[in-house]
């Protein structure tokens, strides 16, 4: 079963916290459980951390955004799709995107920058096919620029007031693939990037209900 085409053929995802998703997930301890959903409000996967007990509660409180984090998404079956893998970093990180196999499908790289948030997206070979450059004056909205410099596609927090009927919490991430034809690997290492930077930028801030990968 090839695992990426979950996110083919929609032009924007959304993502929020959903606590009534109750499927028993194999071999996998959660801390925090997420739904995946289309602009229509269908759900099409599920996300949850996995925990790491005591330690990574340690883990948190001591490194916060730096510390590592491993994330699965699953089909509404319970079956993974893809994993995210992050290790502890200073600085600069490295995000990997896998199949359940451990192919991997590509990276979200962070990269430093004083008036924008930066990060690299690269696919399986190692090149970059995209950047994300958020600017700190506009904290909710992080473009994704092609090959070219051209914005094609959005990641952004407080999608709620669109969705008022799927989502109850205006506190929503939002992917707009606007741009080209992605590749289903292109789309999910930019579907990681969105979980990347609400870690990174949102996660400390927000309480027990905020960001993607809660507090």
């Amino acid at each position: 079963m090839n695992p990426l085409p979950f996110l083919a053929g929609t032009q924007r995802v959304f993502i929020e916290q959903r606590k009534e998703w109750t499927e028993v997930l194999v071999d996998w301890e959660t801390r925090n459980q997420y739904v995946v959903a289309t602009e229509d409000g269908e759900s099409i996967a599920h996300i949850a951390e996995k925990s790491g007990g005591f330690l990574d509660h340690a883990k948190r409180f001591f490194l916060r955004s730096h510390r590592g984090f491993e994330v699965g998404i699953f089909d509404l079956e319970g079956i993974a799709l893809l994993f995210l893998r992050r290790g502890f970093f200073l600085v600069f990180s490295d995000l990997e995107v896998a199949r359940p196999g451990g192919e991997i499908v590509g990276l979200v790289k962070r990269r430093w920058g004083v008036l924008y948030r930066n990060y690299d997206l690269v696919d399986a070979h190692g090149r970059v096919f995209a950047h994300v450059k958020g600017p700190r004056w506009r904290i909710w909205t992080f473009p994704v620029l092609g090959k070219e410099g051209r914005h094609e596609a959005t990641i952004s927090k407080k999608w709620g007031g669109l969705l008022k009927e799927a989502f109850a919490d205006a506190d929503t991430f939002g992917i707009d693939f606007q741009g080209p034809e992605w590749s289903d690997e292109e789309r999910a290492v930019i579907f990681a990037a969105a979980l990347s930077i609400d870690f990174d930028f949102f996660e400390n801030n927000q309480g027990d209900r905020g960001g993607i990968l809660g507090n």
